[in-house]
């Protein structure tokens, strides 16, 4: 009984192996969903790498975002992510952030409710260490 239910555990680690790599998910990036917090390093090397595994989202409003947001980011506001949601892959991992987090929380919430199953808050503009594009 005991190495059967090994075996289990082994075929079901396998199929979320094989499930992380059919979506084309780096290493960097699984680890991150399983962690499901992301450094500001860790960002700023997923931006330098040029990694396709993920979407950017700064969910500030647009005047907000024009002031400065993080490089490769994309503006939906938090207010409108119902409204644009068909333009966000599900088949990515979803990053979001704002000022300080909180609508970045909001934003995440929404996401998952619409099915987005990885979707990791950031936290905000004040967490990035790097300069903001202008």
């Amino acid at each position: 009984m005991t190495k059967k239910i090994t075996v289990l555990i082994f075929i079901a680690l396998m199929l979320t192996q094989l499930n992380c790599a059919s979506r084309g998910f780096s290493k960097q990036i699984e680890n991150i969903i399983e962690e499901q917090k992301l450094s500001s390093s860790e960002l700023k090397e997923l931006i330098d790498k040029k990694d396709t595994g993920y979407i950017l989202i700064d969910v500030r409003s647009e005047s907000e975002y024009n002031s400065g947001y993080i490089p490769t980011a994309i503006n939906v506001p938090y207010t409108r992510i119902h409204e644009q949601s068909e333009e966000i892959p599900k088949d990515k991992l979803i990053i979001v952030y704002c000022k300080f987090g909180e609508r970045a929380e909001t934003a995440r919430k929404k996401l998952i409710e619409l099915g987005y199953e990885n979707v990791i808050n950031f936290g905000g503009t004040n967490s990035w260490e790097y300069e903001l594009v202008k």
